[in-house]
């Protein structure tokens, strides 16, 4: 670890203080701190300054900032992946019984920063997964990413004025990451059983993890939504909710800092819009009041979420949805100024002003590619403003798009996957018709409805143990032989299994990384 700022500036008996609380941040970040401690009128206040701001960093990161690295390379991760699966390992021989083991070794792992998700897996496909080198860089990287992101956060390093949505260093990260994902995908080689050969990247371009193909999906469903809507005689509103002024880092003006921020990360932001949703969900359903369309998380420019959600809904249920959103999105600091105009803001949708999918059209481009607009919210290049919207994402893993009812969109995406529809009468035929030429709506009714309960649906994704084909063997983790394999297969209804993943795939890689 070194120092990148010029300690000889600072009277000799703080240097020591300034070296101890500076070293584990990247250079970046230590100049940062040094200009802001500089710029203190005094001695005290200088010092006082680093010591708090690191002090309350400290709070929001996933390890103690005595252990805090932060100036890690790719190769320093690698390095440190192996290390702690080694000393897993270590752990697992001296502690035989395993249930005793896990527990250990899920305590070390929190000791490295790490949180283990709540996940039910055998008791060795856990240890399993653990003491797999591969593992730990995965969680070692987004770590590390967080925290380096929740520490420019808290040093009001992502505005509109300085870096817009994410941060600089994020950005970068997340553009690395996704050229190193071309390049392995471009470089894997996917072949089936019979001899056919297709690179990942050329599979991947085929689904929505290509951009333009999700965004046509999603705006698909929602023109099948608004359709279905109007047939119904349904009410149409766009509703944004918004976090207190606590979670706001900066002022969205001027990028200065927001006095009212009490350190919350964009994260924090999320999951209290996550808790909000969860009291209105609870409140309509409880009222009765059932509703279908979309939600669009994305960032405002300091990174703080906000929420846009289309909604459709019986007409003599909006008002009372609407109020029932104002009272829960009103209840934390529902009374600090500007609540009441900001904190839930809706349009009801006048079908001769503008389209229910046009209200939503733009937050989907922006928060995809940025194609079909002209300039960003801030004025900014949208195509550059959706890649930092990308990386905002991917940092700390908020799903940008969740559709809200309807049916499942898995069972869309496999029947438009089936070749034969021998064996199914008339009205299933219609479902499958309807998903093959896109007709979102026609494909809601023929299963059912759009209130129809998953469980109810015409058909269901289809799961089954995976089998080699060339040995017949079941497929087991590659953590443990004791947990075998299910995959998706198709779809099913009433009790006819619809294959619609024929292939079995042998992948090649040439990459020069394995992990």
């Amino acid at each position: 670890m070194q120092i990148s700022v010029d300690l000889t500036v600072i009277e000799l008996d703080d240097r020591a203080f300034v070296q101890e609380r500076l070293f584990r941040f990247p250079s970046e970040i230590q100049s940062l701190f040094f200009r802001e401690y500089l710029s203190q009128s005094s001695k005290f206040e200088r010092n006082t300054y680093l010591r708090l701001t690191t002090d309350e960093i400290a709070k929001k990161l996933s390890i103690p900032l005595s252990k805090l690295e932060l100036n890690l390379t790719e190769d320093d991760l690698r390095e440190k992946a192996v290390q702690y699966s080694e000393s897993v390992l270590a752990l697992r021989r001296h502690y035989l019984d395993g249930v005793q083991a896990l527990e250990v070794v899920k305590s070390f792992i929190s000791q490295q920063g790490i949180v283990v998700n709540s996940v039910k897996y055998t008791l060795r496909g856990e240890l399993g997964r653990y003491s797999d080198h591969k593992w730990w860089l995965r969680k070692l990287r987004k770590a590390l990413r967080r925290n380096i992101e929740a520490v420019l956060h808290h040093l009001n390093q992502v505005n509109k004025i300085k870096s817009l949505y994410c941060s600089r260093a994020t950005l970068r990260a997340r553009l690395n990451q996704k050229a190193y994902q071309k390049e392995y995908l471009s470089n894997t080689i996917a072949t089936n059983e019979y001899g056919q050969s297709f690179s990942l990247l050329e599979l991947s371009q085929k689904g929505v993890s290509d951009p333009k193909i999700r965004k046509g999906e999603l705006m698909m469903r929602a023109r099948g939504f608004e359709d279905m809507a109007k047939e119904l005689d349904h009410e149409a509103g766009f509703l944004t909710i918004t976090c207190p002024s606590k979670y706001h880092r900066s002022y969205s003006k001027s990028g200065q800092e927001n006095k009212k921020w009490e350190g919350y990360t964009p994260l924090d932001g999320q999951q209290y819009l996550n808790n909000v949703w969860q009291l209105i969900r609870s409140k309509l359903s409880r009222l009765g009041i059932r509703f279908y369309g979309f939600r669009v998380a994305e960032p405002q420019h300091d990174g703080t979420p906000h929420w846009h959600l289309l909604l459709f809904v019986e007409k003599k249920h909006y008002d009372e949805l609407v109020n029932v959103m104002r009272e829960y999105s009103l209840k934390e600091d529902g009374a600090e100024q500007g609540a009441t105009e900001h904190r839930l803001t809706e349009v009801k949708i006048d079908p001769s002003k503008g389209t229910a999918t046009g209200y939503i059209a733009k937050y989907i481009s922006k928060n995809i590619d940025g194609s079909d607009l002209d300039s960003g919210v801030y004025g900014e290049d949208p195509q550059d403003a959706a890649a930092r919207v990308d990386a905002w994402a991917a940092c700390w893993g908020i799903r940008q798009f969740q559709q809200l009812g309807g049916c499942s969109v898995t069972v869309w995406r496999e029947l438009r996957r089936l070749k034969e529809t021998l064996g199914l009468d008339d009205a299933k035929k219609r479902v499958v018709e309807a998903a093959d030429t896109g007709n979102w709506k026609e494909f809601t009714q023929s299963m059912g409805g759009v209130f129809c309960m998953r469980k109810n649906q015409v058909f269901k994704p289809y799961y089954e143990l995976s089998v080699d084909k060339a040995t017949g063997i079941v497929k087991t983790s590659q953590y443990c032989a004791d947990e075998l394999v299910r995959s998706l297969k198709g779809v099913v209804t009433d009790g006819l299994e619809l294959i619609t993943r024929l292939f079995q795939w042998r992948i090649e890689s040439q990459f020069r990384h394995t992990v």
